[in-house]
């Protein structure tokens, strides 16, 4: 059953200490009201009012240990059955997040894991605006998405209905990509910043949208300094970088050999300000990478200053600047060092080039130019990444 959070109601209100509280139905006690908390009163009326659970087999912000799990974690709010001895047993786990957190892998790798410790089968993240619900398959051994949580009755009987995705929308045609974006804007607003110098712009969203198109991939094959194991499709993330700013959307990711290891690489757009100066917002290429010990951009190509652009030739230049965590930053000409013993072919001036781009068609991943582009920006990364690691051990 689909999940609408605008339409549930919300408890009724006190002022304890001059701040606002909810009587919580379940608690049964006043709770001070924060955006977190007014998405979690909104499911719990959801699941009373609509799915018909009873109060009394709802937890809220239930300790894991309660359980039987070695954990200090909480469960935002936990959906009970009875077993046959009628001992209560969990049967779903909710998730609640505050206005703005995206509702990424992060979290539903959080929420399928309280599923695992806990031994129930359905798990539903949530916050203001969206949800996604799971549901275990045993002979998958995975969690599969499903429509919504089912009422009260079919959770008990494990019922549920596999969500089926729809048809990939069609891109919008090349010749009409200018008019669309100065319609749509403020849509893309968290990918494509609306400072963004509009023939900019639209090459940005052309190349967001190849790179969220599933009908197209990387080719997979063996690359100068990797090889494509799997185009692993588009997901939800989030990253934060050096300076403590945190970038969340939609990126491409694949799977990548490296000399043995298996890595994470992905590709998206996201707005991009520093702290000095907040409203100068421009439009960002990241390539974040995820190993064993961290995920992180290892390469954020800010497209407003870096990439030269004439007519409807657009040329993906960086100027090689590098945050090491906490060491500072990098010296530009040892990374050139390490570039040109590696991928010479980066090398442009004092710059390093990534590719070109002619914005005359609708950019496919399979595109011979895309393809070498994406190479270049993967490759350049973990060439980076690879010089902050000497840095460090310095």
């Amino acid at each position: 059953m689909q999940f609408d959070i605008t339409t549930q109601r919300l408890p009724k209100i006190y002022k304890r200490g001059n701040k606002d509280c909810y009587l919580d139905p379940v608690r049964k006690k006043l709770i001070y009201i924060t955006p977190e908390e007014t998405v979690r009163q909104k499911v719990i009326s959801y699941l009373i009012d609509v799915l018909d659970v009873p109060a009394e087999m709802i937890s809220v912000e239930a300790h894991l240990s309660h359980y039987g799990v070695r954990s200090k974690r909480r469960a935002d709010i936990i959906v009970h059955g009875t077993d046959r001895d009628s001992v209560l047993r969990p049967v779903a786990i909710v998730e609640c997040k505050a206005p703005g957190i995206i509702l990424g892998e992060k979290a539903a790798d959080q929420i399928t894991d309280y599923c695992n410790s806990l031994g129930c089968d359905f798990a539903m993240m949530v916050n203001d605006c969206e949800s996604f619900t799971y549901h275990y398959d045993e002979n998958r051994d995975e969690y599969i998405q499903i429509d919504g949580l089912p009422k009260y009755s079919e959770l008990l009987e494990n019922k549920f209905s596999e969500f089926v995705p729809g048809e990939f929308p069609a891109r919008i045609a090349h010749d009409k990509i200018s008019a669309f974006l100065k319609a749509n804007l403020d849509e893309y607003s968290p990918d494509i910043s609306n400072l963004t110098e509009h023939s900019l712009a639209c090459a940005a969203f052309n190349l967001l949208e190849g790179l969220l198109d599933p009908r197209h991939q990387l080719p997979k094959r063996s690359y100068d300094l990797f090889s494509l194991i799997e185009d692993y499709g588009v997901r939800t993330l989030s990253y934060g970088n050096a300076a403590g700013g945190n970038f969340s959307g939609l990126y491409r990711s694949f799977i990548i050999d490296v000399n043995g290891s298996t890595e994470f690489v992905s590709i998206g757009l996201s707005t991009y300000a520093t702290f000095a100066r907040p409203d100068d917002v421009k439009t960002v290429l990241n390539v974040a990478i995820d190993n064993e010990k961290e995920s992180h951009h290892a390469l954020q190509l800010v497209l407003d200053d870096n990439v030269e652009y004439s007519g409807n030739k657009f040329t993906f230049l960086h100027h090689g600047k590098i945050a090491v965590s906490n060491k500072g930053s990098g010296k530009v000409d040892e990374l050139r060092e390490f570039v040109k013993a590696r991928r010479p072919q980066l090398i442009y001036g004092k710059q390093f080039c990534m590719g070109t781009l002619v914005n005359d068609r609708n950019w496919d991943l399979d595109d011979t130019e895309v393809v070498n582009l994406v190479e270049n920006l993967i490759s350049y990364a973990l060439i980076r990444d690879e010089y902050r690691k000497e840095v460090k051990q310095r």
